[in-house]
């Protein structure tokens, strides 16, 4: 059965897809960027939906389906998706991974791609994923998220050359609640999709 949406609904996506366009602007990327909060809580997530907005809007279209063949030849259950997802959120959680992408236009840009791109995969990836591949996923992203969290709250001192230590431990305490919020969500992925298993069998 074909989906359907409400109407609005790609337009919307094509909107989040090309929000990240506004951190080309100068002084709306240092406002974000000043702060570790929102640099780690607030741009990368946006970069990571831009990516699978922009993803989603290709998949409607039915001829853009031929290029996914090769991608899920090398995604086999989303393992891909999955460990690219990972490492990537591995990467920019480390404090000198952030301080190089406000030091060097090169880190800038390789964080940039590197965002959109995990969302771009996943958004593929996410839909083909057994329920274990799910919960590796989801639980490794949130073990890191609260390792690193309470990591920056307990740190006696800066961890990063750019950023205070009062600011370090706002983001730690976002990165503990985004840690809950994905385990959160794990578990109700994974009744979800025993449910309607549960449904098929029957």
């Amino acid at each position: 059965m074909k989906q359907r949406h409400a109407p609005g609904y790609g337009r919307w996506r094509l909107v989040l897809a090309l929000l990240p366009l506004a951190l080309l602007w100068p002084a709306l990327r240092h406002t974000v960027e000043s702060r570790m909060s929102l640099h780690m809580l607030g741009e990368f997530p946006l970069l990571f939906m831009a990516g699978w907005s922009a993803s989603r809007l290709g998949l409607c279209r039915p001829r853009s389906r031929r290029w996914l063949r090769g991608q899920r030849l090398l995604d086999w259950h989303g393992w891909t998706g999955a460990t690219l997802t990972s490492g990537v959120a591995l990467v920019w959680m480390l404090p000198s991974a952030l301080d190089a992408s406000l030091l060097w236009p090169a880190a800038a840009v390789a964080k940039f791609l590197s965002w959109w791109l995990a969302g771009w995969w996943l958004a593929d990836s996410w839909r083909r994923m057994d329920v274990e591949v799910m919960l590796f996923l989801v639980g490794n992203l949130a073990w890191m998220a609260a390792t690193a969290g309470l990591l920056y709250i307990d740190a006696p001192t800066r961890l990063c050359v750019n950023y205070l230590q009062d600011d370090q431990r706002h983001a730690g305490v976002g990165l503990v609640l985004l840690a809950l919020l994905l385990g959160a969500l794990a578990l109700w992925r994974a009744q979800a999709r025993a449910a309607r298993d549960s449904l098929v069998v029957a």
